[in-house]
């Protein structure tokens, strides 16, 4: 939910916040918070936030910090809180088109470790390669307690099951899985971010291999693996040839500039990445398809935000980050073509991390939402898979490839 009184606005990442996750959020917001600054914010009585604290500290999610006291105060009331980033730890899983994003994160949302892999094979033997690099990348960053975990991806768009993966994640690693679409995803990284953007409505426009829309309402993220809007079929003035028939859509047209580039001996392979590398380079040919594309999507960002007439626009992905000469044109174009005048667009602050970013939000929402709760359910999913283990590692047949008691991935 939104969150609001008549001292403050808290926002969350979905519609059930508990009261020690508006204290978490509150304190994440603030960096360092002293309780009356938190009382401040979200119109909770000291009591209450006192308990907050006590109980996120003995969880684990906060961490007292006597050095920032006041001067000439004493007590614990005026001990100040920070969020502890040093010992628990995120999963996150990001499945696009051509290249799946592995990363562990701290409760910050700072990504601590990220690799990425080719998007091969069925849902369930992409989702375990996924897992054993995140063994590798969780072996790799100290004594930490992976606490949860995520699986984004544009679902449909790719002809995905957002089921299947979030189940093998889970039973891989035995966390507790959250799955989305990845514009959602993006979505909430953003909140997490940038909590200027939790007032009115922000709609966000993401476009790599893919494309695709979602709106945050106050500060209220979509939820669910497929609740983002689609521009995939968007009408395009371009004449490539889309899986659905038509010529011109959107997702389509921007999905074909690595296979072009390819085809016109600018890169060994059709890989957008290479396209973006090429043009920096001073390629002109894979500067004027780079171009062409933001175009196309300055058009198409015109168009959602005339549907939808939010107070900002936010755009993520690397087809509007990567290559930096083609903002103007988005913009360019974006001008020529709304109806309604001036509105704020940003580009994202994550730049080339921002699935990462984004499938972090994910894994992480559940923490922010009901700490408390979220902690609960780890242990209770910890505790159903030792069970389900136990007669497998009594007749010698377990598999090693995680130890869900310690909460830490096992090489296999």
């Amino acid at each position: 939910m939104t969150w609001t009184t008549k001292r403050g606005f808290v926002n969350t990442f979905a519609q059930d916040s508990s009261t020690a996750g508006i204290v978490l959020r509150t304190v994440l917001r603030h960096g360092i918070a002293f309780r009356d600054q938190i009382a401040e914010h979200t119109g909770l009585s000291a009591a209450t936030i006192g308990r907050q604290v006590t109980s996120l500290v003995q969880h684990g999610l906060l961490q007292e910090r006597p050095d920032c006291t006041r001067a000439g105060h004493v007590g614990r009331p005026t001990i100040p809180v920070e969020v502890d980033d040093r010992r628990l730890s995120a999963a996150a899983v990001h499945i696009g088109r051509l290249v799946t994003t592995v990363a562990v994160s701290d409760l910050r949302g700072r990504v601590l470790a990220i690799a990425h892999l080719p998007t091969r094979g069925d849902d369930r033997q992409l989702v375990v390669a996924a897992g054993r690099r995140l063994i590798g990348l969780d072996a790799g960053i100290g004594d930490r307690r992976l606490v949860t975990a995520a699986v984004v991806a544009p679902w449909e768009a790719i002809d995905r099951s957002p089921s299947v993966a979030g189940r093998t994640l889970r039973d891989l690693t035995g966390l507790p899985t959250a799955t989305s679409d990845h514009v959602a995803a993006v979505a909430a990284a953003d909140l997490l971010s940038s909590p200027e953007h939790a007032h009115g409505v922000t709609a966000y426009v993401y476009a790599r291999e893919t494309v695709g829309v979602a709106t945050a309402h106050d500060g209220v993220a979509p939820s669910g693996a497929r609740r983002a809007g689609s521009v995939t079929h968007l009408p395009t003035t371009s004449d490539v040839l889309c899986p659905c028939g038509a010529r011109g859509c959107l997702g389509a047209t921007v999905a074909a500039i690595g296979p072009a580039a390819h085809a016109a001996g600018i890169v060994a392979r059709p890989d957008v990445e290479l396209v973006h590398a090429a043009a920096l380079a001073g390629d002109a040919r894979a500067h004027a398809l780079l171009i062409e594309r933001a175009d196309h999507l300055g058009r198409a960002v015109a168009v959602v935000r005339d549907l939808l007439d939010p107070h900002r626009v936010v755009l993520a992905g690397q087809a509007f980050t990567a290559y930096p000469p083609a903002a103007s044109v988005v913009l360019e174009a974006f001008r020529r073509t709304t109806g309604l005048g001036p509105v704020p667009i940003t580009l994202s602050r994550f730049g080339a991390e921002v699935q990462a970013a984004a499938a972090t939000a994910i894994a992480l929402g559940p923490l922010y939402r009901d700490p408390v709760a979220a902690l609960e359910r780890l242990e209770r999913q910890q505790r159903r898979v030792r069970n389900a283990r136990a007669p497998r590692q009594r007749s010698g047949t377990a598999d090693p490839t995680t130890d869900a008691h310690a909460g830490r991935l096992q090489p296999a």
